[in-house]
């Protein structure tokens, strides 16, 4: 009788050779789902895989999985890099219609964000310093990931907000501002927006590349539907986007 290999070796195996995630395929034998948990946590052995990263449950189909893989090529590229890019960086100054003040609001109370920002699961204020500024924990659940972390919040109410990543297994940097400014007409607020990041998992950064756009643009359009929902219909305002570079 041949000898047992790990299921987590032997697919880490079938992963590291030619054919990646086709041979986990065939390797499954065409089977739905996975019949045991362990097999699914065995892709925490494939570089780039954190090992505290989640996956689906078991009940997920195995089947929707390799096939995300395989389109999305996330093990194709040993670096993680595209393009030889770093850090995702976006910038986008956009007239809103409303009020500095109400902006501010909004975006400052991050305790909330779980109610209304995409892919937040869970958003909770650890700490309030005597400045006024604060710590808090996100969670965000995106495709089949789900991580956390920690930020440093720094605002002047109705100025700015700026988020800075502390020291994190996810991030090896994440800054974030949102800067607001009186707008061409009363009650208008031109906003500047801006995120600088760089995950440190490979694997994640290939996602980044592939999402990046669509999650930056639904983030900034989820806080302007909670201020219609806070604060009713805004100002009218034309020409809404005055820049947008990524």
């Amino acid at each position: 009788m041949p000898p047992i290999v790990p299921s987590s070796r032997a697919i880490g195996s079938l992963i590291t050779r030619g054919g990646g995630a086709r041979r986990v395929l065939r390797a499954a034998g065409g089977c739905g789902r996975f019949r045991r948990p362990d097999q699914f946590r065995c892709l925490s052995q494939v570089p780039g895989l954190h090992a505290s990263t989640s996956v689906p449950s078991a009940d997920c189909s195995f089947g929707t999985l390799c096939d995300t893989l395989q389109r999305r090529h996330f093990l194709s590229c040993s670096d993680g890099e595209e393009g030889g890019v770093l850090s995702k960086v976006y910038n986008e100054t956009r007239v809103m219609g409303y009020s500095p003040e109400q902006l501010f609001d909004v975006v400052a109370a991050v305790d909330l964000y779980h109610g209304f920002v995409p892919w937040c699961q869970r958003s909770e204020i650890l700490k309030q310093n005597p400045d006024g500024s604060f710590e808090a924990e996100l969670e965000i659940g995106f495709k089949f990931f789900v991580e956390s972390y920690v930020s440093h919040v720094e605002l002047k109410r109705p100025q700015y907000v700026k988020t800075t990543a502390l020291d994190s297994n996810l991030f090896d940097h994440l800054i974030n501002t949102w800067e607001f400014n009186p707008g061409p007409v009363e009650g208008t607020c031109e906003l500047h927006f801006l995120v600088d990041f760089k995950f440190r998992s490979p694997l994640y950064r290939q996602v980044a590349s592939m999402f990046f756009k669509e999650v930056v643009s639904r983030m900034i359009e989820s806080f302007s539907g909670r201020c219609r929902l806070i604060y009713g219909p805004g100002v009218r305002v034309q020409d809404r986007t005055i820049q947008q570079r990524a």
